[in-house]
């Protein structure tokens, strides 16, 4: 009662469990490639919500006005996310010139119109990715910042 062996033919073309190999040749990258997906998403969720806080700040300036306690706890309470207000927001005089805000302490811009009150909200939040990835740079720190003209 003995039997037959396979001939060396049968065992070398047999593809039965070929697919489960496949599988887990390919779970590591597939897994690395997910949990990369996952950190950039979480990323850009991350950055989406900061500055969402900062233009909750600037709202709270422009239907109040300038209240600095007030602005920094519209920033902090924009998200679940923890946020700070910082550096603190500023109250400035300024004109707008190409495009961007230069502070200024004449009451005239150089374009001969009147400056403005303008408040500048920043907010911040901490950020770390799942996994420490050496070839990747991601930030430690979100930032972002709005300004609005109250006056």
């Amino acid at each position: 009662m003995f039997r037959r062996s396979h001939s060396h033919h049968t065992i070398l073309t047999a593809r039965t469990g070929a697919a489960g190999v496949e599988f887990a040749l390919l779970l590591p990258t597939l897994s690395l490639l997910l949990m990369g997906v996952f950190d950039y998403g979480a990323l850009a969720y991350q950055t989406m919500q900061v500055a969402a806080a900062a233009h909750a700040g600037a709202d709270y300036a422009l239907r109040n006005g300038w209240n600095q306690t007030g602005v920094q706890n519209a920033v902090t309470g924009a998200t679940a996310l923890t946020v700070s207000a910082s550096p603190a927001p500023a109250l400035s005089k300024g004109c707008i010139s190409n495009n961007a805000l230069v502070i200024t302490t004449s009451a005239t811009c150089s374009s001969g119109l009147a400056s403005g009150s303008y408040v500048v909200v920043n907010a911040r939040s901490p950020f770390s990715p799942l996994l420490a990835w050496s070839g990747l740079s991601f930030p430690s720190t979100i930032t972002a910042q709005a300004v609005v003209r109250i006056q």
